[in-house]
């Protein structure tokens, strides 16, 4: 396998492109999605496979209507990055993507073809088309990876581009010849070839393996951190009115990110000066922040459709920190994670109040004993290296 090579499609692009259309912007490049697909990249890499990410990268906000991007090659951290070129005109700059994704992946094919594989970001729409169709022409394998299901992550007033991406993307998605799934419930909508596929919830940083976790900074007031999606309908506003209502003393609710919960949220800050609202900044301080706090949490509601489609990269990077996590039973969550975090048995303001003072009345030895043992979990089985050559053994299978 060591002579194979990769072409990872999607929006990934070097950390010091993201840190300036931050910095530029102040809005969120897709952070998340970005570090998913980076330790991907590098646990493939790891174990010895050529790895070239073809990216369109989110410049969405900074980039000016009508200005041509140039794309070009970046090397960073042993990952080799080639932008796409394009013309910034609404459906030019897809049509730009598309097409030129098509005759790289054709002529990257060329010969050798058992040895290369395309694995594609369903979610990046234009460039999976040109790749799809060009990997069916010179008979390359073709692996997508399903980290959400568009048609879910869509919601409120949807424009004619959205619907018709939405479209497009039902019509390839089930079209690879292997898949690589957050949750084994995704199989039955994505997949309806029946073609192999193996489940790859979440990866973590296989680098932290050789760190130790420094106890001394934990906060006091003993600290509870959500960062994420700041929605209704991800259980935000029942877990701060859960917060104010377990009336814990000496402690703090912080909470990063951006959504339509956020204004709302702004107003209860006032009134509630042991709940507060920091916005969006770069994952390295929110990283930073986890390891002081007492509890990190996930109040994403179980009742929601979505939720059996997804598995929150937020809770692996939270169980990584070595911070206990607090997090309902999301039904993309395998059963053997249940020992090492706690769980918010009953979504409900009363259920995330009892389930709050229940873990703050722990004492922070406790806590820190409990946190380490769920990070011991997931960086010895869940780590992008170990992930990577899960992922190296299903690409060279035959079945």
């Amino acid at each position: 396998m060591n002579k194979s090579k990769i072409l990872y499609l999607s929006a990934l692009s070097s950390e010091k492109l993201i840190k300036e259309e931050f910095d530029k912007t102040g809005r969120n490049p897709g952070f998340a999605v970005q570090k998913f697909s980076r330790l991907l990249v590098k646990g493939l890499i790891e174990n010895g496979v050529g790895v070239l990410a073809l990216s369109n990268p989110p410049c969405l906000f900074s980039a000016k209507k009508g200005n041509i991007f140039l794309g070009g090659d970046e090397m960073e951290n042993g990952i080799c990055y080639k932008y796409i070129p394009y013309i910034n005109v609404p459906l030019l700059k897809h049509l730009c993507l598309s097409l030129y994704t098509f005759f790289y992946v054709l002529f990257w094919g060329g010969i050798n073809r058992k040895d290369k594989f395309i694995i594609c970001d369903v979610l990046s729409i234009s460039i999976c088309m040109g790749a799809l169709i060009a990997s069916k022409i010179n008979r390359i394998n073709s692996v997508g990876v399903v980290t959400d299901i568009y048609g879910m992550m869509l919601s409120g007033n949807i424009n004619l581009l959205a619907k018709l991406a939405a479209k497009i993307n039902d019509c390839y998605v089930t079209s690879f010849n292997k898949y690589i799934l957050l949750t084994e419930q995704m199989n039955e909508l994505v997949n309806s070839k029946k073609r192999p596929f193996i489940v790859m919830e979440a990866l973590c940083d296989s680098s932290l393996l050789n760190e130790s976790i420094d106890n001394s900074g934990k906060k006091h007031p003993r600290t509870v951190i959500y960062a994420g999606g700041l929605y209704k309908k991800y259980g935000l506003k029942m877990l701060v009115e859960g917060f104010i209502k377990a009336n814990v003393e000496n402690s703090l609710l912080l909470l990063y990110g951006t959504g339509s919960y956020v204004e709302e949220l702004k107003q209860v800050c006032k009134s509630h000066l042991n709940v507060e609202y920091r916005g969006v900044v770069p994952n390295e301080i929110v990283v930073a922040e986890e390891l002081k706090a007492s509890i990190l949490v996930n109040p994403r509601f179980t009742t929601e459709a979505f939720t059996k489609y997804s598995f929150p990269s937020k809770n692996m990077e939270y169980m990584a920190s070595g911070t206990p996590l607090l997090t309902t039973k999301l039904p993309g969550m395998p059963k053997e994670y249940y020992p090492y975090v706690f769980l918010l048995e009953k979504e409900t303001i009363d259920g995330y109040a009892t389930a709050i003072r229940k873990v703050l009345s722990y004492s922070e030895q406790e806590l820190i004993d409990f946190g380490r043992k769920g990070r011991e979990f997931v960086l010895k089985n869940k780590n992008n290296i170990k992930q990577g050559r899960r992922i190296l053994d299903f690409l060279i299978s035959e079945v």
